[in-house]
């Protein structure tokens, strides 16, 4: 009876708040001024007699019953609780227990509630989305008395851990662990450093099936082997559907990245079949050769998760962060054959971050119901209320932002708030302004991109070169040069979706000419064509103060002439092997070209490359002396000279763009 008596003087108003909730709490307070209450006392219970109802008051008083048709703790046991704590004889002789904190019954419940359970509980998506913000510190609010009360603001919902936990109440209504208890449990294991969220990983998809991603592998290898030994003259009408098929199996192995690049090939040898004026051997040559070397990595892979790293996502992964402050910079409409909707372009104000610019996307299918791909005013997303128009005059905070390549995604879960108006003459802006246009291109192109914003770029002129208009390609060209006589070109087909930014960008030029003292900041996204680079631009801006711009280092391009042979010999031999794509292994026979690009090869230093030529040419000779359909060594070399070939126009092309920026345009 002690432990019982304890049990209720021990009860404050929170822990019956866990019972119940505050509105039953209240009404007993009501009831209990009533005076129509009498008890009964036993060895390990108490029946209390409330109006017309009995209630059999139990230790732990979770368990507590009333004749009341109520399956739940009613307002009858709340109110003999509370009685019982006014009236108990006993309440003399037992010293009421002094609460300071949580109570430590329940505290060692929680430090040892299992984590399997809880992970079960919570179902695999709801955990992994809870521990992607775990591990950034973003935590449900906790809050603790004699009991722990847990909220998620985001679902609205509160949780109230009690002891027993198994009578822990969730505002969701739910009676058994629900995925809110258990988050609730684990939130304060967290925060009370019971377990680190850093060494917990979250539970992805079951691992993929080793023996069906090898046989995949390797039958899609055989396929794509296939293609190259018969060569495109000797392909069959059948063979894009075939490629369909092999897609198909590559997704039912959990092969992403293979899936994609097998529909591509599959979609370009449609266009052969059909002589599209579209089609490119090239391009085909090359998809082939990098999907089989994907491949080869698959098939040598010797365990799950080891092919996991080469099988791709079918979906983005978005990565969490806490908050992100964010400018916007502009807006560009796009649109495509199939596709057309909007882009939004932000900066980042955390000049550490390693997403410097960010973009948002509207875009969707032509043939979207209601045709909403056409609008020109997009709805705001992360619980902000108007369009995104609006949006973009103001600097925003992003709570719990889901970035994934520098996407940001629209998630529910992510929140915003707007600052106030923003100020583009910020400290993030200026220090992404290259007013040296060789530290632009170096920068921009020698380092390991990770998504397509990391070609975004802001550059300011010391003035405009020329303006033109070409009406073959229907482009607007304008050359800019910098302050140390370096030219560059900003281009831009003339469009519908481009109509607008074209003639911005010609009257700019015009301005500038015309007024060399006027100075513009272009925002747009650098590429490389032809041994030049060029800017796509974006934007034009006239607010942005280019006089408070410092360049702590020039950067001097002194590029050896001889990279343009480099590129020029790598080229030769790249279309030269392209020619395997359209007659086939089997009937390749220019020998004669393969020992020319060797010897060239070793003669300007690449002896890795012009061996590898050597050999190749030796295995197109034996094919003359033997039966065999057996081209895996030839593709295996195939593959390696492409890989070489791609690294190396990579990196001559970027210093060709170096020495051509000196050039007039």
């Amino acid at each position: 009876m002690g432990e019982l008596i304890n049990a209720i003087l021990s009860a404050d108003d929170e822990y019956l708040t866990g019972l119940t909730n505050k509105g039953t709490l209240k009404r007993a307070y009501k009831d209990m001024e009533s005076g129509d209450i009498s008890a009964e006392y036993g060895d390990s219970e108490i029946i209390v007699t409330v109006g017309g109802e009995k209630c059999t008051i139990k230790n732990p008083l979770a368990e507590s019953k009333c004749s009341c048709p109520s399956r739940s703790i009613c307002r009858h046991i709340i109110t003999s609780i509370l009685w019982l704590k006014q009236n108990s004889d006993e309440k003399q002789e037992t010293k009421e227990p002094e609460q300071k904190g949580l109570d430590k019954t329940l505290k060692d419940e929680l430090s040892c509630y299992p984590l399997k359970a809880l992970e079960k509980a919570m179902k695999k998506k709801y955990y992994n989305e809870f521990m992607r913000k775990a591990q950034i510190g973003i935590l449900p609010e906790t809050e603790e008395t004699t009991i722990v009360s847990v909220r998620f603001p985001d679902e609205e919902v509160t949780v109230r851990l009690i002891s027993p936990l198994e009578y822990s109440s969730c505002s969701c209504h739910s009676k058994e662990l629900c995925q809110h208890k258990a988050a609730a449990i684990l939130a304060w294991q967290i925060k009370n450093k019971i377990i680190e969220p850093k060494v917990l990983e979250t539970k992805e998809d079951s691992l993929i099936d080793e023996a069906k991603a090898h046989d995949t592998a390797e039958y899609a290898l055989k396929f794509l082997s296939g293609i190259l030994s018969d060569g495109l003259v000797r392909l069959s009408e059948n063979t894009a559907e075939h490629a369909e098929t092999v897609a198909v199996m590559c997704h039912n192995a959990r092969l992403a990245d293979s899936e994609r690049q097998i529909r591509e090939i599959g979609s370009r040898l449609e266009k052969y079949i059909s002589h599209s004026p579209e089609f490119d051997s090239k391009k085909l040559y090359l998809l082939i050769i990098e999907s089989i070397g994907l491949l080869k990595k698959i098939m040598k892979a010797e365990s799950a998760e080891e092919i996991s790293k080469y099988s791709g996502e079918f979906k983005a992964e978005y990565i969490l962060s806490e908050s992100m402050d964010i400018i916007p910079l502009t807006s560009r409409h796009f649109s495509s054959l199939d596709y057309e909707g909007n882009i939004y372009y932000f900066i980042n104000k955390d000049e550490k971050s390693e997403n410097k610019f960010l973009t948002y996307s509207d875009i969707r299918p032509k043939f979207y119901e209601g045709n909403r791909s056409n609008s020109k005013y997009t709805s705001a997303p992360w619980g902000l209320s108007g369009n995104m128009q609006d949006i973009m005059k103001n600097e925003i905070r992003l709570k719990s932002p889901r970035i994934s390549n520098g996407k940001l995604s629209s998630s529910a879960e992510s929140k915003a708030v707007i600052l106030g108006k923003k100020d583009i003459n910020s400290s993030c802006i200026y220090k992404n302004v290259y007013i040296d246009f060789v530290k632009m291109v170096y920068e921009t192109f020698t380092r390991k991109s990770k998504n397509e914003n990391d070609r975004l770029v802001f550059i300011a002129s010391e003035k405009c070169v020329s303006s033109e208009f070409d009406d073959i390609t229907q482009s607007q060209k304008v050359v800019i040069e910098d302050r140390y006589g370096n030219r560059i070109a900003l281009k831009a087909r003339y469009r519908n979706e481009s109509k607008d930014i074209v003639e911005r960008l010609d009257k700019t030029a015009k301005i500038m000419m015309n007024n060399p003292g006027i100075n513009y900041v272009m925002f747009g996204s650098a590429y490389i064509e032809n041994g030049n680079c060029y800017i796509y631009p974006i934007a034009v801006y006239d607010d942005i103060y280019v006089s408070k711009m410092v360049q702590k280092t020039h950067y001097i391009s002194e590029v050896s002439g001889a990279y343009v042979y480099f590129e020029k010999l790598f080229e030769e031999v790249q279309s030269m092997l392209c020619d395997v794509i359209q007659c086939g292994i089997n009937s390749f026979d220019l020998y004669t070209q393969i020992s020319d690009n060797a010897q060239e090869s070793k003669k300007m230093g690449f002896l890795e490359l012009g061996n590898m030529l050597e050999k190749l040419e030796e295995h197109f000779r034996a094919k003359n002396h033997t039966y065999s359909n057996d081209n895996s060594e030839i593709i295996n070399l195939l593959t390696k000279i492409y890989m070489y070939l791609q690294t190396g126009i990579s990196k001559t092309e970027i210093y060709i763009a170096l020495s051509n920026l000196k050039r007039s345009e």
